[in-house]
């Protein structure tokens, strides 16, 4: 089960990566995006914890026995 949350961290940051730069692409040639500071800080929130799963997966492959 570890590495599935490893696998859905490491998935949920890269998208969120993903999609806050094209979003960024997008405000720079002056599209208006309804709600982008909003959206990019949901973004930057979901980064978080992609991390933060990302860490926790590590961690307990550091402890657990195999």
């Amino acid at each position: 089960m570890r590495s599935n949350l490893a696998q859905i961290g490491a998935i949920l940051v890269s998208t969120c990566i993903i999609a806050s730069g094209i979003l960024v692409a997008v405000q720079m040639f002056a599209i208006t995006v309804p709600f982008a500071p909003y959206i990019m800080v949901a973004l930057s929130i979901l980064i978080v914890i992609g991390a933060a799963m990302l860490i926790h997966s590590s961690r307990s492959l550091e402890t657990s026995p195999s």
